[in-house]
């Protein structure tokens, strides 16, 4: 795996989107018979500066091989090691310039952008969901602490705490909405405090499975991973504290087995690594890149698709719950 950041977000001009909102229609208009026609009314190449671009962006980032967080009119080398992948991956010569053949397969996957998107005030999609109690109740805190929300820490979406959303966007310069996305999200957890896990839970995670734990997880701390039972126990001294289902790397990628040391946690953490923004709260790094941490994509799709080598979660409690039990140089053991 290559490199994952923390969490970071650019909150756009309002004036600005405001602009880009109001023409919209022109730009709009592109779509979606652009699919076909617009490459062919002129080539996009590097360096080029053009709304084209812009829907261009959107696009390749549907399609997940752009993980930019704005858009902009510039063809810049982001953008041109976007379009080189993509051709690449459905088969094309790889090039870098759009033209008439990479846009037409670019359209097939990917969809007509909306003015929301063009203009970077697009609402997104959720960041963690509303059907996680437990980001919810640390959603809940969170605003509570700006002053925001007055309700109790119930890990309920709700009108109270939608309502509170659409306050918090509006506040930062967004479009009122009840969906918490990137946008919003990013400059909440700047501007408070994480809460403990004890401020919104009153016990440990409850566990009823089990887990064949391998002799290395006989001694000392350690995560227990296990690859053929598709589980993953918190182990000290011996006795397993929790067990839950974990989820690997999907095919044409493989999750590392041997024992490990934590070298890094980061609570925020975002992937881009490949093509896509790709949310991993509660990140434990055992080997390089690859990490512990919670999955939407794992509570929303099960076992039907799989990680780029990282051992995840589908419990954003659990998550966070392991993530204040273990410290850097505990050890990982991921095991058949």
């Amino acid at each position: 795996m290559a490199a994952v950041v923390a969490m970071s977000t650019v909150i756009p001009c309002t004036a600005l989107a405001a602009a880009l909102v109001a023409d919209a229609p022109a730009i709009s208009a592109l779509a979606p018979e652009a699919a076909a026609l617009l490459p062919q009314a002129r080539t996009l190449r590097y360096r080029m500066r053009s709304p084209r671009v812009r829907e261009l962006q959107v696009r390749l980032r549907q399609a997940k091989f752009l993980a930019v967080y704005d858009v902009d009119d510039r063809f810049d080398g982001r953008t041109r090691e976007a379009v080189l992948k993509f051709q690449r991956e459905v088969g094309l010569r790889a090039t870098g310039v759009v033209d008439a053949t990479t846009w037409q397969a670019l359209a097939a996957h990917s969809r007509p952008p909306t003015a929301a998107e063009l203009a970077n005030v697009d609402i997104g999609p959720w960041f963690t969901s509303p059907t996680q109690p437990g980001f919810v109740k640390e959603l809940q805190h969170r605003l509570k602490q700006v002053g925001i929300y007055e309700g109790p820490l119930d890990g309920r979406f709700d009108a109270a705490t939608q309502q509170a959303v659409a306050a918090w966007r509006t506040r930062i310069g967004l479009p009122a909405s009840e969906v918490m996305d990137e946008r919003g999200w990013a400059p909440l957890i700047r501007r408070t405090r994480n809460p403990r896990y004890a401020e919104l839970f009153d016990a440990p995670p409850t566990s009823s499975l089990s887990q064949e734990l391998d002799p290395r997880c006989a001694k000392g701390r350690v995560v227990c991973i296990s690859k053929r039972e598709l589980k993953m126990s918190f182990v000290v001294d011996g006795q397993v504290r929790f067990t839950r289902e974990a989820r690997f790397a999907r095919p044409g990628w493989e999750s590392p087995e041997g024992e490990f040391r934590i070298w890094y946690m980061n609570r925020d953490t975002v992937s881009k690594i490949f093509g896509e923004r790709t949310p991993m709260p509660y990140a434990i790094f055992y080997d390089g890149n690859v990490a512990i941490h919670f999955s939407q994509d794992f509570a929303d799709k099960g076992y039907d698709s799989g990680s780029h080598g990282c051992s995840q979660l589908r419990d954003y409690q659990v998550a966070k719950w392991l993530y204040e039990q273990v410290k850097v140089g505990d050890r990982v053991v991921v095991y058949r």
